[in-house]
């Protein structure tokens, strides 16, 4: 809803102070009383407690303040909100596009692949900048098990003989992709492939999904000893890979199709945004069960760190090769065999082919050397007044590694950091250090498998779980007006209250675009995989966001096309996108660091798990599951009222007169309420994943998986798993419900012992 004056308001919370304590707390008493092991023990408890509570009359206070707050403010008080709003302007009119221009001709006018010279020289530009802005800065170095090129070759060798080009040209007019020092750069490739040379028949398995390998089975197409060719989109190239050497295929290729990002779509490069007929997507083929460095799970990857043997670690051995769809062309035109089912015809001027019939044979050669190659992260710091030397507080960060120059992925993020970084600490030091720490990080290695921030937390998880507040990534964050935020839950409010302030270049603010034409707020969505978030939230159960704005016309994603020159002309030579990025990630992050209590929501996830396992429900019913998920599903709609009532109380709390220590244990709540997702032993199968809230997908590597241990006893049809599943969500939405409780008893008397993690079943463990 809106006020008069045009701000988003937040509806349904109570905007009173804190309750008249009972005389007798109930909360106490019932929980006393033999409940306390069982949620609905707890549940009951919190019920009584809340039905005496907030059934008190309202006090004066209570009657003078408005029924509805400016969105995110819910708990400033009420002499600070008008401050906070024009600080928000403030932070808005500083983000400077001619700044952030500079900031990109700063870390993407030269090929910076992790390991190489390029990258060395943009991490020192990196921490020199940091600097000049007057924070502390680390140079967090690690050493990675990376992959290098050394030669690839694709020729049709029948019915007709003919070497298929593997690299990019050089555009016309091009600065960039002209350049005389590109060398072997120009060529396409993904890192980890197998090396060795693969000659033999044809087959095309669509997008090399799981799903496109089992149809190829049912069609009865053999992929044993083939050359298996695919089409980029629908999974992780990696998993592409996965399934087609599990299909006996020896070799696979990857193209571009032109439906998908070509002339299907528009007018391709130079002249429009979208792929040419040269265009190569490179990138990593990394599936092993752990981000970060391969070799190094679960330990932070120092020089001298206790490292796996290579060949005990499942990466791919069959050589795979990425072209561009004119390369595809030659290949596919050939083939002889069956029409491809309908959805399965891409955007090439001829029938689509499942097999290539014995005439058609291709050879592929890749050779590829990995080894040990040391970079690093550079990670600032601006220290806030409450926060202990040790504490990480609100993290901002996104990957400075690029696969060639990279001006869209990730620099038109990262560019968004440093302005964020550059914006917050001049406001810092002329207004005041915020309350909680500041913490601005640029990743190396991203690209190969999620590397240089998967061993920072590695390196800091305890800190982090202790201490830690939230994380925001900007990974290739702006590219487009359209905005699209993923998140925790827990930060819902915080973002959309960011939105709310910010103008949109189209007009209306950030959230009126978000929303477009819905009647209610627009919500997160879950947070797969692919970029940094992913420990954050896998390792340290960290509230995570990731905010962008996308929707140019055109995409250049891991090729050598991804420079200033397409950014400048596809997606805006005004930074319009990356100044709305930096203007609400700016804002969220001011709002989390400066905030009288960490603007997390107790309802919002409560919510997001019901919803999810209600989704599950007809699946679960075969396995003779549906009852007792049903049973949790009652429970948990009864939880999410509570804790919608504790959400009021919490909200005038931190608007009264706290004491900082009283800030301290409440905020220390707030965090445990997080953690409570964490699994001891991790989750069935992936050990290294240890948050049953949230995971990435087990197939496809970039989607989410909300409840990810019920999930994959789905995927699984195994009943025992599924049983194991609905036993740990039990386990800890009872701890959720004990740190609620324990919110409640610091809101009442001042005292709070912290949620714990979960326990687990002992048969929700090590399957």
């Amino acid at each position: 809803m809106l006020s008069s004056a045009g701000s988003f308001l937040r509806p349904g919370r109570s905007a009173g102070v804190d309750p008249p304590r009972p005389s007798e707390d109930p909360l106490r008493r019932v929980a006393t009383g033999g409940h306390e092991e069982t949620r609905l023990g707890v549940m009951i408890a919190v019920a009584l407690a809340l039905t005496t509570t907030l059934a008190a009359p309202q006090s004066a206070t209570d009657a003078a303040l408005p029924a509805a707050l400016p969105l995110g403010l819910e708990r400033w008080p009420a002499e600070s909100r008008g401050q906070r709003l024009d600080r928000d302007r403030a932070l808005v009119r500083a983000i400077d596009g001619a700044a952030l221009a500079r900031w990109h001709e700063l870390v993407a006018s030269i090929p910076h692949a992790a390991g190489t010279a390029g990258d060395a020289e943009v991490i020192a530009r990196l921490v020199s900048s940091f600097e000049g802005l007057g924070l502390e800065v680390e140079r967090h170095d690690f050493v990675a098990y990376l992959s290098e090129p050394i030669s690839a070759s694709l020729d049709v060798l029948s019915p007709v003989e003919e070497s298929l080009p593997l690299e990019e040209a050089a555009l016309p007019g091009s600065s960039f992709s002209a350049a005389d020092d590109l060398g072997p750069l120009r060529r396409g490739w993904n890192a980890y492939s197998g090396s060795g040379v693969a000659e033999g028949e044809v087959v095309y398995a669509n997008y090399g999904r799981r799903e496109d390998f089992l149809r190829l089975s049912e069609l009865g197409v053999d992929c044993t000893g083939k050359i298996v060719v695919a089409r980029y989109g629908g999974n992780f190239r990696g998993y592409k890979a996965k399934y087609a050497e599990l299909a006996g295929a020896a070799g696979l290729i990857i193209y571009t199709d032109p439906r998908d990002s070509g002339f299907g779509r528009g007018i391709e490069t130079p002249e429009g945004g979208w792929a040419n007929c040269d265009q190569i997507q490179r990138g990593s083929l990394l599936t092993v069960p752990w981000a970060g460095d391969p070799l190094t799970p679960d330990v932070e990857a120092k020089a001298d760190a206790e490292r796996l043997d290579p060949a005990e670690i499942d990466l791919p051995t069959i050589p795979v090769q990425p072209v561009g769809w004119f390369a595809a062309s030659q290949i596919m035109r050939r083939m002889r065999g069956d029409s491809v089912p309908g959805e399965w015809q891409g955007g090439l001027p001829f029938r689509y082919r499942l097999s290539g019939g014995a005439e058609l044979r291709v050879r592929l050669a890749v050779e590829q050397r990995r080894r040990l190659v040391p970079t690093a992260n550079v990670v600032a710091t601006l220290r806030g007044t409450e926060s202990d030397p040790d504490d990480a507080g609100v993290l901002i960060g996104c990957h400075h590694d690029a696969w060639i120059y990279g001006a869209d992925d990730p620099t038109s993020g990262l560019i968004g950091v440093l302005e964020c970084a550059r914006v917050l600490s001049a406001a810092a030091q002329e207004h005041g250090a915020p309350r909680r720490t500041i913490t601005f990080a640029a990743w190396g290695a991203e690209e190969h498998g999620i590397i240089g921030s998967t061993e920072w937390v590695e390196g800091n998880l305890e800190r982090l779980r202790a201490k830690g507040a939230l994380y925001i990534n900007l990974d290739a964050a702006a590219s487009g007006l359209r905005v699209g935020i993923s998140a925790s839950p827990t930060l819902e409010t915080l973002l959309q209250g960011a939105a709310a302030v910010v103008p949109h270049p189209l007009g209306g603010t950030a959230l009126e675009q978000w929303q477009g034409e819905r009647e209610e707020l627009p919500r997160v969505g879950f947070l797969g995989g692919g970029s940094d978030h992913v420990s954050f939230l896998a390792k340290a159960a960290l509230p995570s966001a990731s905010v962008g704005a996308r929707g140019a016309p055109g995409t250049a994603y891991h090729s050598l096309y991804d420079d200033l020159a397409w950014y400048r002309r596809v997606v805006g030579s005004d930074y319009a996108s990356a100044a709305l990025v930096a203007r609400m990630t700016a804002v969220a992050a001011d709002r989390a660091a400066r905030a009288p209590v960490l603007p997390f929501g107790i309802e919002e996830p409560i919510r997001e798990a019901a919803g999810a396992l209600e989704s599950m429900l007809a699946e679960l019913a075969p396995l003779d599951a549906k009852g007792r998920a049903l049973e949790l599903l009652g429970s948990m709609r009864g939880q999410e009222e509570s804790a919608r009532k504790i959400e009021a109380m919490l909200d005038a709390a931190a608007r009264g007169s706290a004491t900082g220590e009283r800030r301290g244990r409440i905020n220390a709540a707030l965090r445990s309420l997080e953690r409570v997702w964490l699994v001891e032993g991790g989750l069935p199968g992936r050990p290294w994943f240890q948050n049953r809230f949230t995971a990435p997908d087990e197939t496809s590597g970039y989607a989410s998986w909300s409840l990810p241990e019920i999930r994959a006893a789905l995927l699984r049809q195994d009943a025992s798993l599924v049983a194991s599943g609905l036993a740990g969500l039990d386990a800890s939405l009872t701890q959720h419900s004990l740190g609620v409780m324990a919110l409640f008893d610091e809101l009442q008397s001042g005292e709070v012992p912290a949620a714990r993690p979960a326990r687990e079943p002992a048969d929700a463990r090590g399957k």
